[in-house]
């Protein structure tokens, strides 16, 4: 049957937000970067559930912005193989951050980045790649 959801319009993004996902885009009033966050995490009810939940950080970075993986802050990291989902051709890595897991995600599309940091699990909720959610959600990202 596929997974139902709509369509989530940001600053500069869209996705698509699978029933029982939320977003949450980072007040960028005091950033000097230009880089910009999307917040996106199931069964949250309130942008405090970032904190006790598993989903994703969606950032995106502005054109010529010079972008440098974060691969070597983390511990138990280890390359994941290339492949292509929605716009993008995904390169990263798995690794854990304070004992929580991830899997970092990073592609390139007309001179512009996008990382996607999945927190696999925290607490007692759970979710991967491999989820049919999470992959429409990868392969819906859209950057104007």
């Amino acid at each position: 049957m596929g997974v139902t959801g709509e369509i989530y319009q940001g600053d500069g993004v869209s996705i698509f937000l699978p029933q029982g996902w939320q977003a949450f885009p980072e007040d960028v009033s005091t950033s000097e970067s230009g880089v910009k966050k999307l917040f996106v995490y199931k069964d949250a009810e309130s942008a405090f559930d970032i904190f006790t939940h598993a989903g994703l950080t969606i950032c995106y970075y502005p054109e010529g912005f010079i972008y440098l993986t974060g691969r070597g802050f983390y511990s138990d990291v280890r390359d994941i193989e290339p492949f292509p989902l929605g716009e993008y051709v995904w390169g990263g890595y798995v690794c854990n951050s304070f004992g929580y897991p991830y899997t970092v995600l990073e592609g390139k599309k007309d001179n512009r980045y996008v990382q996607i940091m999945i927190l696999e699990a925290n607490g007692e909720h759970r979710i991967s790649l491999y989820d049919e959610d999470v992959r429409r959600i990868v392969e819906s990202i859209h950057i104007s």
